[in-house]
């Protein structure tokens, strides 16, 4: 037993001192330079994240009376929304910031602890700078194009959901559940054909879900 749990530390102490190499940054600059040209929008709600939020395009159509701004760019993994931060959500001192990222994280191979550890430094560093805005941390996704990865995206929801458990500026918001059947598998009406991203269908649901959760989370902080 004492020889089992030796190996445990070890091996521990060697996946963090070598960390997976996370995707380099550099590869949105295009999409940071068009995001740094526009005119900041500033105290209303930014959603940042990956594709999920990138291609939600009729975000401001299903929010009209509400002062959102989509600034998700594809691909990207939690440690691309902190080192881009100061673009991406900073210059629009945002009082409701609504996140979606960690499929990717998964994708490239990060364990669920190195992808919470990402996830959890942005948000962090979010609330040092704006400490009386309020977050929004949508659930990570399934997908059928990435089935072996669902127990590491049900893994690393358990973290993040525990982790908001003991923060009061920040709300856990399960988006994953009606993505799946019975069995738990991905219900393809809420796909596109590329089985990853969401159909019509699947952000109608997920703005169901998410619209009564941003109208309170709006109130408690528009007038700030």
């Amino acid at each position: 037993m004492v020889h089992r749990l030796l190996v445990l530390l070890l091996a521990g102490s060697a996946l963090a001192a070598n960390p997976t190499p996370r995707p380099n940054p550099a590869r949105f600059a295009r999409d940071i330079a068009t995001f740094a040209a526009d005119r900041p929008e500033q105290g209303g709600i930014v959603f940042t994240g990956s594709s999920s939020i990138r291609l939600w395009t009729n975000l401001k159509q299903d929010f009209p009376d509400l002062p959102v701004l989509n600034r998700g760019f594809g691909g990207s993994v939690a440690h691309d929304l902190s080192v881009h931060f100061e673009t991406v959500v900073a210059r629009h001192a945002p009082k409701l910031l609504v996140t979606y990222t960690g499929s990717n994280d998964l994708n490239a191979k990060l364990t669920p602890d190195e992808a919470f550890a990402d996830y959890t430094i942005f948000l962090d560093t979010f609330h040092t700078r704006f400490p009386k805005a309020r977050v929004i941390l949508t659930s990570v996704k399934i997908g059928e194009k990435r089935l072996a990865q669902i127990p590491l995206v049900h893994e690393l929801n358990r973290k993040l959901q525990g982790w908001t458990a003991g923060r009061d500026w920040v709300r856990y918001l399960d988006c994953d559940s009606y993505l799946a059947d019975s069995k738990g598998r991905p219900v393809r009406k809420f796909y596109r054909d590329d089985l990853l991203h969401l159909s019509e269908e699947g952000y109608a649901e997920w703005k169901k879900i998410l619209e009564p959760v941003l109208r309170e989370e709006w109130a408690k902080v528009k007038d700030l």
